[in-house]
């Protein structure tokens, strides 16, 4: 049995399915999280249930090839029942899209999620005259507090005990007699044509028609939304308002996200340097019990050497600097995600984009590769032009830091007193005019709306269940490779190979102002961007060299991972072009810091 979740973006698809199967998706309250059509499996008695989550849609009308094969998915007969989630706080924008799932004359379970959020901003639903109008069944539901869950469980497992899926409710009022019923006059696409608002029974292009077809649909959605809805009183809706008012501001919105972005990460710092003491006290008998076993266990020699220093190394690093500052990240950017103000962090910066000529679709993957950025270049994919995808691709490379290397540059910089104002001055620096060069040989397209998700309360378990999402990633993937890492750079040590940089001290000193073991951290990024500080951390460097070390890794050459996704996306010449221009951008940088900061 096949069920299909589909529905506007932002209306908690993915936490539905989460909430439905036990599914660890990240859900973030932004649109296009959801980036291709993802499948979790619900068992129910002896049947097993595939439900698949599909991107965030305002329509089922689109051009763009990858749409249509989604649209193509939706409407085959494969599907058994659509489950249309629906945003309680935003009723009618969102009952055009279920009009339009009605006309396709597929079983539709109308899912009215967030209810909880709406009765907050004083909403008040009657979900059975939904129900009625609608010809379908209604469920009110919240996958944030689980409200509604048991009752939709119990539909699924009557339907699949009586092996139909045909919707409980009043049958479907035929669509054409609404749209006849809002427009007595129609809309007349010839002399001899009249349309009947089915746009999927229709022989003429959706491209002919499909604004008339929309503004019909649209009608109907607000006439079922005003028939539906009361007011309620809420001073929660008034106090959020207000906020949202002053976050939301161009100017002074844009000013407060990126204070409150300073004060954040200068938390970041401080929680790593209250927590580096005690966990190192905790963790040295630890390391000096590990160095004894390896030599206790292992024959002298060189091998031993390496491993009795590395093996601690490669522990007490990771434990006592990047385990606070990945828990940190981890804290962070849930809050961010939760609460909604992830996105207006990409708003503020497609603001100054837009100068530059960068569609405001660009927002999407920006958003994105804060959290990683391999996703992120998938998310390109709703740029309107190869040009921009480009453009958007080289500043995810070079200048977008994902949240694991955050959190380890983060915590060079506290362990070396680097000057963070000079490393996020740098950043936006290198930002703004990598952005301005790569956009003169590309027209702006058109303008994009990008709907920003309602300031929201986050609730403590889900900010809990992202944190051990994220956080497991630690130890399943980052901890195993600094190990490594530590046992590589202690044999070069040992071995005598890493003097063989010495040959270029002259010339790193000269130029960047660096060791150049330092300078051999740069061109680790282009395995792992968030490995490179782990170098520095084996080096005495002092807090200049830090600050021009650390600008130079955190603006590079894009990670293994990255460059298989860009090779895939755009092509090994894109590939070739943004590791050129992030090798150049990484040495310009640390030139330029090297001539202006003072000794």
């Amino acid at each position: 049995m096949k069920i299909l979740l589909i529905g506007n973006p932002n209306v908690g698809k993915s936490a539905v399915l989460n909430r439905l199967t036990g599914s660890q998706l990240i859900v973030s309250n932004y649109p296009g999280t959801s980036l291709e059509i993802s499948r979790a499996t619900l068992q129910i008695g002896q049947h097993e249930l595939n439900i698949y989550d599909t991107p965030g849609r305002y329509s089922l009308c689109s051009g763009s090839p990858e749409d249509q094969a989604e649209i193509g998915f939706i409407t085959g007969e494969e599907i058994d029942l659509i489950v249309n989630i629906v945003d309680a706080s935003n009723l009618e924008r969102n009952l055009v899209l279920t009009l339009e799932l009605l006309e396709s004359r597929k079983p539709v379970l109308v899912l009215l999620n967030q209810v909880d959020r709406a009765r907050n901003l004083g909403i008040n639903i009657d979900f059975r005259n939904l129900s009625h109008l609608l010809g379908t069944l209604v469920l009110p539901f919240s996958a944030s507090t689980g409200e509604g869950l048991e009752e939709l469980l119990e539909y699924l497992h009557r339907k699949v005990a009586h092996q139909t899926l045909t919707p409980e409710a009043s049958p479907a009022p035929d669509q054409g007699e609404l749209i006849r019923e809002v427009s007595p006059q129609m809309i007349n696409l010839g002399q001899q044509m009249v349309c009947s608002g089915i746009c999927g029974r229709c022989l003429k292009g959706a491209e002919d028609c499909l604004l008339p077809a929309e503004i019909v649909r649209a009608e109907e959605a607000a006439r079922i939304a005003r028939a539906v809805t009361s007011p309620m009183d809420s001073r929660y809706k008034e106090k959020v308002a207000k906020i949202q008012a002053v976050i939301d501001h161009p100017m002074w919105g844009t000013m407060a996200i990126l204070i409150m972005a300073y004060l954040a990460f200068q938390m970041l710092l401080g929680f790593i340097q209250i927590s580096e003491g005690p966990l190192h006290q905790v963790l040295e008998p630890v390391n000096h019990w590990l160095e004894t076993f390896i030599v206790g266990i292992l024959p002298p020699g060189m091998l031993t050497d390496i491993l009795a220093k590395a093996v601690p190394e490669g522990l007490i690093i990771p434990f006592t600097i990047i385990m606070p500052a990945m828990l940190m990240v981890s804290l962070i950017m849930a809050l961010l995600e939760d609460t909604g103000l992830l996105p207006r962090y990409s708003v503020a910066l497609e603001r100054v984009g837009s100068l530059f000529g960068v569609s405001g679709q660009a927002v999407i993957p920006l958003a994105l590769g804060f959290g990683c950025r391999t996703p992120a270049i998938v998310a390109t994919r709703v740029l309107p032009s190869s040009a921009q995808r480009f453009l958007i691709v080289a500043l995810l490379s070079i200048v977008i830091p994902c949240s694991a290397t955050l959190g380890i540059l983060a915590s060079v910089i506290a362990a070396f007193d680097a000057s963070l104002p000079i490393i996020g001055l740098t950043m936006l620096v290198i930002l703004l005019l990598l952005a301005s060069l790569l956009s003169r040989s590309m027209p702006r397209d058109s303008e994009f709306i990008y709907e920003l998700p309602p300031l929201r309360i986050p609730l403590g378990s889900n900010l809990w269940n992202k944190m051990k999402i994220r956080f497991t990633g630690f130890f399943t993937e980052i901890l195993p490779l600094l190990l490594l890492m530590s046992i590589a750079i202690r044999a070069l040590m040992e071995s005598g190979l890493l003097e063989a940089f010495g040959s270029m001290e002259s010339f790193s000193r000269l130029l960047f102002g660096i060791p150049a073991e330092a300078f051999v951290a740069v061109l680790i990024t282009i395995f792992q961007r968030y490995l490179a500080p782990i170098v520095l951390m084996n080096l005495a460097l002092t807090p200049r060299e830090a600050t021009i070390a650390i600008s130079m890794i955190a603006l590079s050459l894009p990670c293994l991972p990255m460059m298989v996704m860009t090779v895939r996306e755009l092509g090994a010449k894109s590939l070739a072009k943004i590791l050129a221009l992030g090798l150049a951008t990484s040495c310009l940088v640390g030139m330029v810091l090297n001539q202006i900061l003072p000794f």
